[in-house]
């Protein structure tokens, strides 16, 4: 219960951190996205189902002060988390460094192409939706490369805080710590 109520708090913190300051940075600074980073991290470093409840209640968390469609972005973090464990479990086979980077670039484009396509879908459908003021280098090239600096320090901050990622290519008991 505890270990709940720490979680649902770390995501309150990260989304008002998100949406109070660094959405008043400068360009491209204020394309960042703490909740998609941590909820990728979480999805390939430590578990699939922690992930998709991280992506539940950051996307939940998220909707309310956005100003899309309800449900486009809790739908299209759980879409992602959904991919980036179809693809580590098919392609990526350890817990890496370099797989947390590629996963990380390809959930962040996929989670941008995910909002313009469901905010597309509302629109079409004919819900009242605000489109988005789509910015290509905002979204495809900005955001990721961020996220991947964003991911990169957290991926050594857990690492040395904990010593659970050092030996992950060795697969046998006794080397394992």
């Amino acid at each position: 219960m505890i270990s709940i109520l720490l979680n649902i708090l770390l995501i309150i913190i990260l989304g008002i951190i998100q949406i109070s300051f660094l959405t008043t940075w400068l360009f491209p600074v204020n394309g960042l996205n703490l909740i998609l980073s941590l909820v990728i991290f979480v999805t390939v470093i430590l578990s699939y189902q922690r992930g998709l409840w991280w992506g539940l209640g950051g996307g939940i968390f998220l909707e309310l002060y956005s100003n899309l469609a309800f449900g486009v972005v809790t739908v299209s973090l759980m879409l992602t988390v959904i991919l980036l464990n179809l693809l580590f479990n098919n392609f990526f086979t350890n817990r890496s460094f370099y797989s947390l980077l590629i996963l990380g670039f390809i959930g962040t484009i996929s989670y941008n192409f995910l909002i313009v396509l469901l905010n597309l879908l509302t629109i079409i459908i004919g819900f009242d939706a605000i489109s988005i003021n789509f910015n290509f280098w905002t979204y495809f090239f900005w955001q990721p490369f961020l996220n991947l600096i964003i991911l990169t320090i957290i991926f050594f901050t857990y690492h040395i805080s904990t010593g659970r990622l050092r030996n992950i290519f060795l697969s046998h008991p006794f080397y394992e710590a």
